[in-house]
């Protein structure tokens, strides 16, 4: 088996985990996806001061 082979078949088998591995973490998506932060609870949005109440 010549070195061309080797390499190629090397680079093929790579090319294949990489590809399964993307087509696993696609369909499995993130695992450590944290809920949104609440709005910090000193502001108010919506309420501007001076106006009628």
């Amino acid at each position: 088996m010549s070195t061309a082979v080797k390499v190629s078949a090397f680079a093929a088998a790579l090319v294949a985990v990489f590809a399964v591995a993307w087509a696993i973490g696609s369909a499995v998506g993130p695992l450590d996806e944290a809920p949104p932060a609440p709005p910090p609870a000193g502001e108010h949005h919506g309420h501007h001061p001076g106006g009628t109440p």
